[in-house]
């Protein structure tokens, strides 16, 4: 993945993670504190940093709800504890941001997926609302700047899917990474049981696994909540091509009611310890068209591969949604 794309995938999942969080706790926008459980959520440089001086999601989310009623308690306004609400599977809410988060992004002064800048921004920011979150923790404004400077990139897995396979030289590859808080077991047996499908996989609306052990898959609808399906599109076929005990899981999709059942994609998730969560691959992969269709897709390549990015990043949210 390139620097640029790698920034817009990082930026996307925090600004994502941020409105659901908003969403999580009844708050009508997203603000500071939001962006501060959102960077603890999706992992990263600021993410791993602020794990480094002793801010995990959970504390950064108990920090928020403290600060939160103690300014609406100095205020007067009697605070009612309400239970969180749920995360929906299929889409993200879709909320504004505040005017000083607004301001405060304005400030980045470039597109860069180490999210690090964002971090010291949001500690030295003029409100002292986040410092008021690290004080609920104990932790003091240096410990998150000093983890910060001190953060080092990881290494990453060295056996990417299909590096080296001249099988899969005619199938186009997109990867993206990302990060979930939750222990890679967690993660493998929501992704490895095919009846937990529809708690992480937003394009279905219901899964059967048949005798055979793949998986027949129907696609979200208008009348699921979803767009426009052609009759004969709707039906999924997956089958599992490749399985890594705990590390990786790889499927086939095919059109069992089209294109002779012929693949048109897979998909491939791999898993690796991160920290106190996992780190997270998923690959897409997909054959050119051929004849004039290849002419065309060759021209509007670009859009097409915005799509598939969108469609892994949809995936890598909805994971990390169904296990926080």
């Amino acid at each position: 993945m390139s620097r640029v794309n790698d920034a817009l995938s990082r930026w996307q999942q925090m600004v994502t993670a941020a409105q659901e969080e908003a969403h999580r706790v009844g708050h009508a926008e997203v603000d500071l504190d939001h962006l501060v459980v959102a960077l603890a959520a999706i992992g990263g440089p600021a993410g791993e940093s602020l794990r480094a001086a002793g801010v995990s999601l959970d504390a950064a989310r108990r920090a928020a709800a403290r600060v939160h009623a103690d300014r609406l308690a100095g205020a007067g306004v009697a605070v009612t504890p309400t239970p969180p609400r749920a995360l929906d599977v299929v889409a993200a809410p879709s909320l504004p941001l505040s005017p000083r988060v607004e301001r405060l992004i304005r400030r980045m002064s470039e597109l860069s997926a180490d999210d690090r800048a964002l971090l010291r921004i949001l500690v030295d920011e003029p409100s002292g609302l986040v410092v008021e979150m690290l004080a609920a923790l104990d932790v003091v404004p240096d410990a998150v700047r000093a983890a910060a400077d001190a953060w080092r990139p990881a290494p990453t897995p060295s056996d990417r899917l299909y590096a080296d396979d001249p099988a899969w030289s005619p199938w186009r590859t997109l990867t993206c990474d990302g990060w979930v808080p939750a222990a890679p077991e967690r993660v493998w047996a929501l992704l490895a049981d095919p009846a937990r499908r529809t708690e992480w996989d937003p394009w279905y609306s219901s899964v059967t696994q048949r005798p055979d052990g793949s998986l027949l898959c129907v696609l979200r609808s208008e009348e699921d909540g979803g767009k426009r399906v052609p009759a004969d599109m709707r039906r999924q076929l997956l089958t599992v091509v490749t399985r890594d005990e705990g590390r990786l899981v790889e499927w086939e999709i095919a059109r069992p009611d089209r294109d002779g059942g012929a693949a048109i994609q897979r998909l491939a998730v791999a898993l690796s310890p991160s920290g106190a969560g996992t780190r997270l691959d998923v690959t897409v992969r997909w054959l050119p068209r051929h004849g004039w269709r290849r002419l065309v897709g060759w021209v509007l390549r670009p859009v097409g591969r915005w799509m598939y990015r969108q469609m892994v990043l949809q995936k890598l949210g909805s994971i990390s949604r169904a296990l926080r």
